[in-house]
């Protein structure tokens, strides 16, 4: 018998071999992509073993099951995800939640393809607009003016959709950002204007703080207070520039440990805010020529720079406006947790620079004060 075969039929039957390998590919594909969509879960990138079912805006997730071919759209409630930086096989889904405000709240996330659609529970946490107040309470007029706060790009408070409204009369919005929402101080500001913020549904919420709020002055630099050790530090100088007159600059190579004060004595300070001073914060005007780094910056009000009424301001991470001029807001109830004694008639405010680390300071203050909570 001849076993020879000619290289034709070989290569038939080669043929013959690759059509059923890809025949059988293409079954299985069917078989892995072809039929309904189902989700079993949604996990995290990192655990893809436990199931969530609530998330934030702008988080990466996995959603898990079968049939994930041909995806044609994933709802989270009724917003639509955007399917260019998600990673798709038959059987994951990842990407990103939208960082948009659903109209329509169901509670689910919905994924559609070519094969039909499928759905599972998943709650998304909405954040809040929150306002924390003026850039700079003491900004001159017609220079610019920010509003700071968080999401504000989720609730239209852009230079499109939002509006801002300075003491009655509308400013426009020159930039917006998640954030900051910037502004022109108009030529008619008065002391005393406040600010309200409206968002692209038209509702409006006060911004917190005045302009140019001079109530319950502790520093001013112009008026009252002594600076403990001379006042070689209260200037007009052009560097960084006056925010509302004299200042005072600290500038200079601030040891560990070193003792770096600055204090005003008998003040009068209201029956109010002696009595209830959760109702009441602590506000200024700070300016940093080069980054606060190290050491700490301790506030006191009748206090003893150890645990009696005062506040330690060391920051975690450098903290620097970069020349700028930005308003400080600290809770009274942080700096005061021993009850001043109401029948005290003459109180003593004082901060200080004294902690670990060595300093290179060039930062500058100014209209320390007291004012209502907003």
């Amino acid at each position: 018998m001849n076993t020879y075969t000619p290289l034709s039929r070989v290569g038939a039957f080669v043929l013959l071999a690759v059509a059923l390998s890809f025949s059988s590919c293409e079954k299985e594909d069917n078989d892995v992509c072809g039929g309904t969509p189902t989700v079993s879960q949604v996990s995290t990138p990192t655990d893809r073993t436990a199931t969530i079912t609530t998330g934030n805006l702008a988080e990466w997730v996995i959603i898990q099951g079968s049939n994930f071919c041909s995806v044609e759209q994933i709802l989270f409630n009724d917003v639509e995800a955007d399917l260019k930086d998600a990673y798709i096989t038959p059987t994951e889904i990842t990407l990103r939640i939208p960082r948009v405000i659903p109209k329509d709240v169901s509670n689910k996330v919905t994924v559609i393809t070519a094969g039909g659609t499928a759905e599972t529970q998943y709650t998304i946490a909405i954040p809040a607009l929150s306002i924390t107040g003026m850039s700079n309470e003491y900004t001159p007029v017609g220079q610019r003016m920010a509003i700071v706060g968080k999401n504000f790009d989720l609730y239209g408070v852009t230079t499109e959709q939002g509006k801002l409204v300075w003491a009655g009369t509308p400013v426009t919005i020159t930039r917006a950002t998640p954030d900051s929402v910037y502004f022109t101080v108009p030529t008619s500001a008065t002391k005393g204007a406040t600010v309200k913020v409206v968002d692209a549904n038209g509702i409006e919420r006060s911004v917190p703080g005045q302009y140019k709020d001079d109530r319950n002055i502790l520093f001013g630099y112009d008026t009252g207070g002594s600076v403990w050790g001379g006042d070689d530090y209260i200037t007009d100088a052009t560097s960084p520039g006056p925010v509302n007159g004299k200042y005072l600059r600290v500038n200079k190579m601030i040891s560990a440990w070193e003792w770096t004060e600055f204090s005003a004595n008998s003040l009068a300070i209201p029956n109010d805010v002696v009595a209830n001073p959760g109702n009441y914060v602590l506000k200024f005007e700070v300016n940093t020529l080069k980054p606060f780094s190290t050491n700490v910056i301790k506030f006191l009000i009748d206090g003893d720079a150890g645990a009696v009424n005062t506040y330690q301001w060391k920051p975690t991470v450098p903290f620097n406006t970069r020349g700028k001029w930005s308003t400080m807001s600290i809770k009274l109830s942080d700096i005061i947790n021993t009850p001043l004694l109401p029948s005290k008639a003459q109180h003593e405010f004082k901060f200080l620079f004294h902690g670990d680390g060595a300093l290179d300071a060039d930062i500058a203050f100014d209209n320390f004060r007291i004012v209502p909570k907003d």
